[in-house]
């Protein structure tokens, strides 16, 4: 596969095409987050998969999109702590240090983690499935990783006089083991989705 192959279709400036598409990642993701879509539930866990738009964009179209797209995530998250909280820990997503900083952490990981394995990895056939399926896992680890980090540190006497359970308990409780069942559900939808689509963008811009 050549490297023109695998470089992010993006370029200096946004072209129409590429504002269309950021719009339509955004509009997806404001959707997912606000509708069942957004996750995916089985018989003993619930995967979300409101923030795979994220990483798609990151990886299809580089830095700058997923950037775009990360930080309207967050937004619309912090919007959702604020008008309809569900969770004991929801209304701490009031504060933009959690809702929308880890988020906007999540396409620098991929993207850069994909460009990485990219130039690191040598040539073979499914070269391009593991550059993508890593970067995704990445990402998806950042999301987890990022906004529980962010709650501990702000809001550990918080969480304790909330719920009765110390911070780092309570967090440890929420990881768990089903985090890497959920990151390989997230691996398996979105790998995929990002090669279906990479080689539909490909022949559209021939």
């Amino acid at each position: 596969m050549s490297t023109a192959n695998t470089k992010p279709l993006s370029h200096t400036s946004f072209s129409a095409q590429q504002l269309t598409v950021v719009g339509m990642m955004i509009a997806l993701t404001v959707v997912m987050l606000n509708t069942p879509l957004g996750a995916i539930t089985l018989p003993m866990i619930r995967i979300t998969i409101a923030h795979v738009p994220i990483l798609i964009t990151a990886i299809l179209f580089g830095l700058s999109e997923g950037l775009m797209v990360a930080f309207a995530f967050g937004v619309c998250t912090l919007l959702i702590a604020l008008t309809s909280p569900v969770s004991v820990l929801d209304p701490f997503f009031v504060n933009p240090l959690v809702s929308i900083l880890p988020r906007v952490i999540i396409p620098v990981t991929t993207y850069f983690s994909y460009r990485g394995l990219q130039k690191l990895l040598p040539q073979f056939k499914g070269k391009e499935t593991l550059s993508v399926a890593i970067s995704l896992a990445i990402g998806n680890l950042t999301n987890t990783f990022g906004v529980y980090a962010m709650l501990y540190l702000l809001y550990a006497a918080q969480i304790l006089e909330k719920t009765g359970t110390p911070a780092l308990s309570l967090i440890i409780g929420l990881i768990s083991t089903s985090t890497a069942i959920k990151c390989a559900g997230i691996v398996l939808i979105g790998t995929p989705i990002v090669l279906t689509l990479r080689k539909a963008l490909q022949h559209l811009q021939r």
